[in-house]
């Protein structure tokens, strides 16, 4: 009598395991429910909202839900992140990060786990960043800036902020060119353009996306761009690479993550209705106009670059510390 309890009891568990393993395609059939909400770290007009709208827009034909931008900028992107993190894992919530929050992670400024607090979606696009120099500086290329450089150690200085991609671009180019540029701190990029127009700071890291009205306007000088290939925007700017820096191919990749714990079937048909949108010539065309390039990949593929990127920054970062000087 007592075996058969226990083979009935047996029997059930392995009834409702196969219920609770049917539910979650189930629950991915009728996914989404509800209004899509995709959470910026930055506020409206950056490249990031630029992205999570143009997505937003096809991601609401093939989902059959409205899809909202949520702009919550502050703390270098930890307020979205922390939002998106303790949001329930059902797919309806998701973050659209880029290296800002990669670098937040090893210099230890996050307050969220980029691997441990989220499920890995989708790509959605990459870009690069730009160096300038003051039209009045001599200087039309690396080559002519690194020579300049040398001539005037610890004269030349250049716009970053702490924990920033611009300060670490600016001391990659320091160790590579065996030169010596000073950074001066700032706050925004506005403030730092404004310098850089004056001569006040010679060199300025900038993504293309934000550097391309003052390339377009020649307020000044663009003469070199991070990618391992050219921007497709900017084809006659060439790269770090092509003068001799490899090592300061660096690029933004943009990517959507949902909070740990949504059920993978979902986090499935949210890539494929994001990667269909990057499909879309419209959308490619106009993200492409912002210096945005493609970039595709689901889950697995994001998962594989933020393990090596993080990983990469890390070892940036201690390289950039005085410790390591």
């Amino acid at each position: 009598m007592k075996v058969a309890k226990l083979s009935r009891r047996a029997v059930v568990a392995s009834a409702m395991a196969g219920l609770a393993g049917a539910a979650i395609p189930a629950r991915a059939q009728d996914f989404p429910s509800k209004p899509i909400t995709i959470v910026v770290p930055f506020g409206p007009g950056t490249t990031n909202d630029v992205i999570a709208r143009q997505l937003g827009q096809d991601m609401m034909g093939t989902l059959g839900q409205s899809v909202i931008i949520d702009n919550r900028a502050g703390a270098t992107g930890n307020i979205a992140a922390d939002l998106v993190a303790k949001s329930k894992p059902d797919g309806h919530t998701l973050f659209i990060p880029s290296m800002s929050q990669i670098l937040n992670q090893v210099t230890g400024n996050a307050t969220t786990d980029l691997l441990r607090d989220f499920a890995p979606v989708a790509f959605a696009g990459k870009g690069l960043y730009s160096m300038f120099v003051p039209n009045e500086l001599a200087v039309k290329s690396v080559a002519d800036l690194v020579e300049l450089a040398r001539q005037q150690p610890g004269k030349l200085n250049f716009a970053g902020y702490i924990g920033g991609v611009p300060q670490f671009l600016g001391e990659m180019l320091n160790r590579a060119a065996k030169i010596n540029t000073v950074m001066v701190p700032y706050k925004s990029t506005p403030d730092a353009l404004v310098d850089l127009l004056a001569n006040r700071i010679q060199i300025w890291f900038t993504p293309v996306t934000s550097g391309m009205p003052v390339h377009s306007a020649k307020q000044a000088r663009m003469i070199a761009v991070t990618g391992d290939t050219r921007a497709g925007v900017l084809p006659d700017v060439p790269t770090f690479k092509e003068a001799g820096y490899p090592d300061l191919t660096v690029e933004i990749a943009y990517f959507l993550m949902a909070a740990k714990g949504t059920p993978q079937p979902i986090v499935d048909k949210l890539y494929r209705a994001i990667d269909k949108a990057l499909q879309n010539p419209k959308i490619k065309e106009t993200l492409a106009a912002q210096g945005v390039d493609e970039k595709r990949g689901g889950p697995a593929d994001l998962s594989a670059y933020l393990t090596k990127e993080i990983g990469r920054w890390g070892d940036i970062v201690k390289l950039s510390t005085p410790a390591a000087k």
